[in-house]
Order: structure tokens, then sequence, then C-alpha cells
């Protein structure tokens, strides 16, 4: 399968962007993807290929001995970024981290050198190695998927970039296809290309895939076994039938089997989006990493809402219904050789949830500025209108590394300390002998994010 080249249109229109991307958040805000909403929204250009600007056309299989690890095996380096919306959340994880593995820090130049060391300098943290990546962003989870290799070889999956799936949620805003087409045009795709800069940074090995998807979309077990989120994998590659999905699935290094979850969390719709009735959020379309995580090759981690919460709260109530469905799956399935799986249910913490309102002319540089314009005319939303958003809170989202493992912390946003006690027991279990360490990760939340999307591991 062949993916056709940029349209040049789309790369002109997102010339100017892309260098603003680089420089990372502004107010707790993910400037890719509101880079990529406002120009959606703002301007017009040929539609780019529906699954993003292509890595090249090679289908072969990666080279014999690759294969994706799971991240509770050792890890030798974890990627960073630095970003002045999340310095708080950053500041937690490298002092969690430091002392565990090897960290690194991606900067975009030189201004961002600067206030990274004087971040780094300021919070009394440990003077990391600094790299210049111009396609540098906070999320360093999506830029690229690493594979372990014989001898040690390292391998970086090329997969393609639709930023987060912007194609897919244009067809959902626009009923009339030319609209659609119009407003994913605008979709910038400057960072399609800073999975094979991180290649080149880690001297790994490009592994090519027709595939396009971010690093919190891809959970495997390290011994064939990758959980997919149907929804998800068919929001960036919209071209590909359910049997070619799983064809090209089975090339990714050392996948041999695929267990299929038909969705994420509720809360994490497909980027600024209506859950249910007057609750929306912002988020990815169901990464894996919010909701279902390996612990062991036989071990997997699932998010489950509390039954209060299902009762009281129409999100959690959903997010529960789908969990239920993916639980089932989950029990009836075995690992790539046959044995059971072992599944933990991990409870998520209270629904946050803040108001915002519809504007006409939002600030795209705050996550909790809203637009009618953001939702398809037949929802009927208006400027003024008030909504409550949601947090895509989910104790899922954490990051193992070596004897360390790193949960979000929602005792400061209404999480009792009796539920976060009982989540702590369960990753006793899950990872005994690791010491655990809670950080807030709110900042993040609000815009798709959490701890593991702020990290990038190395094997």
């Amino acid at each position: 399968m062949s993916r056709a080249p940029i349209d040049l249109c789309s790369r002109r229109a997102w010339l100017g962007w892309a260098t603003g991307l680089t420089t990372g958040v502004t107010a707790g805000l993910t400037t890719g993807l509101t880079a990529a909403l406002t120009a959606a929204l703002t301007t017009g250009c040929a539609a780019p290929p529906p699954n993003g600007a292509g890595a090249g056309d090679d289908e072969a299989p990666p080279p014999e001995g690759f294969r994706f690890v799971g991240e509770f095996e050792p890890v030798s380096t974890v990627w960073l970024s630095h970003d002045v919306g999340h310095e708080a959340l950053s500041a937690g994880l490298i002092g969690a981290l430091h002392g565990h593995v090897a960290l690194r820090l991606l900067v975009a130049d030189g201004q961002a050198e600067a206030r990274a060391r004087t971040f780094l300098q300021s919070r009394g943290l440990p003077a990391l190695p600094l790299t210049r990546e111009p396609l540098a962003s906070f999320f360093t989870r999506d830029l690229a998927v690493f594979a372990h290799g014989p001898q040690g070889a390292l391998g970086v999956v090329d997969f393609g970039w639709t930023e987060y799936g912007v194609p897919a949620w244009c067809r959902r805003r626009h009923a009339d296809p030319a609209a659609a087409e119009h407003c994913a045009g605008n979709a910038d795709f400057a960072r399609a290309g800073v999975d094979r800069a991180i290649a080149a940074h880690a001297g790994a090995r490009l592994l090519r895939t027709p595939l396009a998807m971010e690093g919190g979309g891809v959970e495997a077990n390290g011994a064939g076994l990758l959980v997919v989120n149907e929804a998800l994998w068919r929001s960036r590659n919209p071209g590909l039938g359910r049997a070619a999905l799983e064809a090209a699935l089975l090339r990714l290094p050392g996948i041999r089997k695929l267990i299929w979850l038909p969705e994420g969390l509720a809360e994490d719709p497909l980027l600024r989006a209506t859950i249910v009735g007057d609750h929306v959020a912002w988020g990815t379309g169901g990464h894996t990493d919010e909701f279902v995580r390996f612990a062991g090759p036989r071990t997997v981690l699932l998010a489950w809402p509390e039954d209060a919460d299902a009762a009281a709260h129409p999100v959690a109530r959903l997010t529960r219904q789908r969990m239920a469905r993916n639980l089932a799956i989950l029990e009836r399935a075995g690992d790539a050789d046959g044995r059971p799986l072992e599944v933990l249910k991990v409870p998520m913490p209270r629904p946050i949830e803040r108001r915002v309102f519809l504007s006409a002319i939002p600030d795209m540089g705050r996550s909790r500025q809203w637009s009618a314009e953001h939702f398809p005319s037949t929802e009927g939303r208006w400027q003024g209108q008030a909504l409550t958003e949601m947090a895509i809170a989910s104790y899922l989202n954490f990051v193992v590394a070596n004897g360390v493992v790193v949960l979000p912390d929602y005792l400061p946003h209404g999480t009792p300390r009796a539920l976060q006690d009982k989540v702590r027991r369960v990753f006793e279990r899950a990872f005994p002998g690791r010491k655990l360490v809670f950080v807030d990760a709110i900042s993040a939340n609000w815009v798709g994010g959490g701890l593991h999307c702020a990290t990038l591991s190395q094997p």
C-alpha cells in the first residue's frame, strides 16, 4: 500500500504554525492540537491523504528478530520534553524517575534550551542532557514507537501522522464531503518526520509500516500480543477495512496475535467533542494508555469506574459499559501462545469536570476556551452555551521505568484517599517490589494527555 505525498498547499498553510508547534504548550494546552483545530476551522486547501503524511511505501515485515517490548521490561532511557504549561508535572515526573533510568530532554531550539535549563535549575532538578529537535512536542510518547532487535539493536517504527485524527474529526464535523475535505486539508503533518529524527538521535533503525498511529495507541506485551482499540485504529487509517488493518498490524515487529477491543474511555473522544448530553472533552479518540495496559506478559490492567460513579455520573456510566465489554473480551482471550490472561480492574478516579462556555472568538491558546464551531451543526450548539468539560483522568496513564512506577495523583482533585489507596494495592500486586510514586498530572489531563504521554521509553 502506498501513501500519497503531503499536499503542498497544506504545507504552505501550516509553515508558520509548524514553527510555533515546536515551542510546546501555552496555558496548559497542547499546541499541536490547538493549531490543527484552529487552521482546520479557518483556512482551506486540498485535503491530505486520509491517513496522514506517509512514511514510505514498504509493506514488508520488519527485519527478523525485532519486537515491540513490554513497558514492564528494562528501560534504558526515558525521553521527555519541556513546556512551560506543564512545569509542575515535569518537575514531579523528573524527580520520580531520576535515579531509576537515564533521562533525556528534547528541546526545539536555542530559546527552548535556555528555558529548559532555567526550569531544571530553578526546581533543583538534575542537569539533564538536552537534545535539539525542531519537531519536539511535550507529549513525547506519541512521537515514536521503539522496537528491540537482535544483539540489542534498536528500531523505531515509522508510523504515519494524522495530527491525532484531524481528518476523521473533520468528517464527523461536516456532513458535506467537500467541507470535510476542505477542513482536513489543513491538518498539520509537519511532525510526520519526527519519529525518523528520534531514530537518528537514538541510533535506531527505521522500520516501515503503511499504518498511521501515535505511540499512546500502541500497547504490546513484549511476547507477540497487541491490544487494539478498533475505533482508534480505524480513525487513523480510514481507508482500511478490518481485514487489511489486521494484516498490516500483524506485520508490526514481533506481533503474532491481536486482541480487538471496540472502544476506549468515554472521557477520551476524538479531539474536541461531545461525550453525552452537555458533557464534552478534548481527547485522542481512545489511546490505549488511558484504559488498558500490560503489567506483565499475561497481566492486563483495565480501567474500571467505581459503582457509585457509574450509577451517578453519565460519563462514568458510559465508560463502565465500554469497559464491561472490554473485560468480557479480555477474559476470553489468551496470549499469543493461547495461555489465559489475568485481568486486574484498576479503579478510576472520581470524575473531574469544569464549566466552559462556547465563544465566537475563543483563545485557542487556552484549553478551557471552546467554540460552537468545534461541533457538528446537527448538535445545535450555540455561542455562549455552557457545557461541562471532563478531564481525561485515569490511573492507567502511568509510567514504569525499571524499579519505579509513577502514577497520577488525584487526591488534590476530589478522589478520596481510600480510593487511591485501593489503586495503590492493585499496583503493588501488579508490580511487586517496585516503588510507587504519585504525581499530579491534571494539566495534561485537560488536553487528552497524562504522565505516560509525556514520556517516551527506550528499551
